[in-house]
């Protein structure tokens, strides 16, 4: 998580997610969070790895 300014947790936010990719096993998440008034207040990235059990 990057945190690109201050805010209140009690507001509302639009979180915005995309998985550009998903293969071999392996898959990435990209997501923004923006305010009501539409500021980009936070950026976030995640990789996951998938296994069959």
């Amino acid at each position: 998580m990057w945190f690109h300014r201050p805010f209140r947790a009690d507001e509302w936010f639009l979180y915005d997610q995309e998985s550009p990719i998903a293969t071999g096993g392996r898959g990435l998440a990209r997501g923004r969070i923006y305010d009501q008034r539409g500021r980009l207040l936070v950026s976030v990235v995640q990789e996951g790895l998938f296994r069959a059990l």
